[in-house]
């Protein structure tokens, strides 16, 4: 019986050719330079991910905001705001009274833009129950959970908190960042502060579902939407000729901040403080969870995707649970419902023992549910209120802003060494996306059963090993089902009461599944090497066909994955008593074949030949790696490694049509198991220590995401 089989053959009436598979998209914020907490690389980072905003009408996106002022109380605001002289209506027209255009002020940018403060104020006094108050060039930086100490030239905060002696990023409601200039430096330093003010909202506040900005650069008003579909900006305005604009821009605001869903807060969410910070109290259905800690939040980094945060978190009977919260893609089905889907899938294929050992290593999953507001489905924007207008995609001009700030980084993240990439052009994911049309996300929520340790910080070799094990039996159980998962890290492989389980299936897909939805993202550290280029790379160099097949994960992808977290694993850290000790042992060495192994960016040829020269690779082996960690991998990595390339090359001999069937399917996964067994049973009592702690006692680095709030933290920044 073939229960993989996945023909790639020219197109025909009777065989219709499959869609490719979705390629990835590698994140910067999940590398090591978003984690050093240099402010220059966290932006870098963050605009890298991003690559583009939306360009829109003015008035699109304002009516989004709030609601409008009608014709008649236009008129009655500047009625009003030339009694209170904020406007002046004489032979020369309407105007701002003491505010003129600040290019052509000889006062500071602070004090150019100091009449804007009465300006809005006024405004916003013209609005019924407006919840929010304008506060300008604020002396410290906002609060931080991350330690950002970054500062915006101005906010609208909420008007409960604006005598606070100190803002926290959760209070800020609408970001400023103004210019007397127009010229290309400014228009370019706005957008990249303002844009990083926009994440840090996003990133620090769990309750922040979207969030509004607002740059002005000289006369140039521009209003800026962020969600985890999209960035959005306005075609600039005329602050001096388009007045009636800036009036409904800040009395839109004003109106929105009566009832703080309309910007951005999420209601269905509490946040309550305890005696480690800040925890949150979700209300999900008829069901309250409420966290204790968190589990992962590294999703949230990048302003763009699944925004996705996990949290230990109780339910009102004090049972511990895992609950997660993203934002998947509109049309493609919630985490839930792809287990759900997985586990049918298995009750059909699988035997009844088998089936049983499935569901013990596949994560469990409690509830999901999609996050209603007032009985509305919460999404972000409608792309069809966009499409009714001229809309322009813009690459985003990722010229840097010197600084040197620290910021910290999010929970959960892939472990890295501290080394600094350099961001090439092949590297900065600029590369012209095809999609032209606007995304839109839909916030869910799934509670999980079981609430473990991640495989990446299981610190028991032993352990770690029968943790991958139990991940690389779900993927039998799956594979053997007829799906894939494509997304295996050491981040959702987890070790629960002594049990392996697998985890994260938002990206699961049949084998032969005809969608391809939504764009990956995530670590390329454990990619599988035809998946990082696209393209088979062990068929016969004969072989070539005028149809090319197009690209698809296979089960061998999700196998050679599980490999490149047990090399990880290795290569990543040494054993305890070797760190200890005070001998010969090169960690900077080894350090440095770790780089050429897990680079952290695409198209690095050492990843490929690290792969493929197993000779080399056993060399590598025995000269860096401790006695104690060599003796457990040993001839194990190289073997399989070559078993993984003999498995391709079955199934390509025939290219361009593959031959997955059952039997190649048995043979990698009986091999992959017994190697990780063999492991296993020589580990014995070995404890881990990843290099980077090692290094750090020898010599600690600075800006290092573990080191110690800078001394002056709370005073005013350098400004950025």
């Amino acid at each position: 019986m073939m229960l993989s089989v996945t023909p790639h053959t020219p197109p025909s009436h009777n065989s219709p050719m499959l869609p490719p598979d979705t390629v990835p998209f590698i994140r910067h914020t999940s590398g090591a330079d978003y984690r050093t907490g240099d402010l220059k690389l966290g932006r870098t980072a963050v605009l890298t991910d991003l690559g583009r905003y939306l360009r829109v009408p003015f008035d699109c996106l304002v009516k989004c905001v709030g609601a409008m002022p009608s014709q008649q109380d236009l008129q009655q605001i500047r009625n009003n705001l030339t009694k209170c002289k904020i406007l002046t209506d004489d032979k020369s027209g309407l105007r701002w009274t003491d505010f003129t255009p600040p290019a052509t002020s000889k006062v500071s940018e602070e004090n150019a833009f100091k009449p804007l403060g009465r300006i809005i104020a006024e405004i916003l006094a013209e609005v019924p129950k407006s919840g929010v108050s304008f506060l300008a060039n604020p002396n410290v930086s906002p609060l931080s959970q991350r330690n950002n100490t970054s500062r915006p030239d101005g906010y609208l905060v909420l008007s409960s908190q604006k005598t606070q002696p100190k803002i926290h990023w959760f209070d800020i409601a609408v970001p400023f960042e103004f210019k007397k200039a127009q010229d290309r430096e400014s228009l370019r330093d706005d957008e990249h502060k303002i844009i990083w003010s926009l994440h840090s909202i996003m990133r620090e506040d769990l309750r922040r579902r979207f969030a509004f900005g607002i740059t002005m650069e000289d006369t140039q008003l521009r209003l800026w939407l962020s969600n985890r579909a999209f960035l959005a900006v306005t075609e600039p305005i005329n602050f001096f000729e388009n007045i009636d604009g800036v009036i409904s821009l800040f009395y839109a605001l004003g109106s929105a901040s009566s009832d703080l869903k309309n910007l951005g807060w999420d209601p269905t969410v509490e946040r309550i403080r305890d005696e480690e910070g800040f925890q949150y109290k979700f209300t999900i259905g008829e069901e309250v969870f409420t966290t204790t800690r968190e589990l992962a939040t590294y999703g949230a980094d990048s302003m763009v995707g699944r925004g996705t945060r996990v949290y230990e978190a109780k339910d009102a009977k004090g049972k511990k649970v895992a609950l997660k919260d993203s934002w998947r893609e509109a049309g493609r089905q919630s985490e839930g419902e792809i287990l759900e889907n997985i586990l049918a899938s298995c009750a059909k294929k699988l035997q009844a023992e088998e089936l049983a050992d499935a569901k013990k290593h596949f994560v469990g999953v409690r509830l999901w549910q999609d996050v209603t507001i007032n009985d509305a489905l919460d999404e972000t924007l409608d792309p069809m209120f966009v499409e009714e207008h001229n809309h322009t995609w813009v690459s985003i001009d990722l010229n840097p802003i010197v600084s040197t700030t620290p910021h910290l980084p999010s929970t959960g993240d892939v472990p890295h060494s501290g080394q600094l990439s350099t961001f090439l052009s092949t590297q900065l994911g600029i590369i012209a996306r095809k999609d032209i049309g606007i995304p839109r996300r839909v916030h869910t929520r799934t509670i999980f059963h079981d609430v473990g340790v991640a495989l990446k910080d299981v610190t028991s070799l032993a352990d770690n090993l029968n943790c991958l094990s139990g991940a690389l039996l779900a993927l039998r159980y799956m594979h053997k089902a007829g799906w894939v998962h494509r997304d295996f890290s050491v981040g959702n492989a987890i070790w629960v009461g002594g049990v392996g389980k697998l985890g994260d299936f938002e990206y699961a897909k049949e084998i032969d599944s005809n969608t391809s939805n939504d764009v990956r993202t995530g670590t390329m550290h454990f990619m599988a090497v035809e998946v990082e280029s696209q393209e088979y790379l062990f068929s016969p160099r004969h072989a070539y066909h005028r149809h090319q097949p197009s690209f698809r994960m296979n089960f061998l992808h999700d196998i050679e994955s599980i490999w490149w977290a047990f090399t990880w694993i290795l290569f990543y850290h040494t054993d305890t008593k070797t760190a200890n000790a005070d001998h010969s042992f090169d960690a900077h060495a080894q350090l440095k074949e770790y780089h050429s192994a897990f680079p952290g960016t695409v198209g690095q040829t050492s990843r490929l030949q690290f792969f493929l020269r197993t000779g080399k690779l056993q060399t590598k082996l025995e000269n860096l790696l401790s006695k104690t960690c060599f003796n457990v991998c040993s001839h194990i990595i190289p073997d399989l490694a070559h078993a993984l390339q003999d498995g391709y090359e079955k199934a390509e001999a025939k290219f361009p049509t593959l031959t997955l069937d059952d039997a190649l399917l048995n043979d990698m996964h009986t091999k992959a198991a017994t190697h990780l067994n063999d492991a296993q049973r020589r580990a014995g009592g070995i404890e881990l220590c990843p290099l980077s702690n090692l290094l750090k006692q020898k010599r600690p680095r600075p800006g290092d995401e573990t080191s110690p709030p800078p001394k002056n933290q709370g005073k005013k920044p350098r400004r950025d």
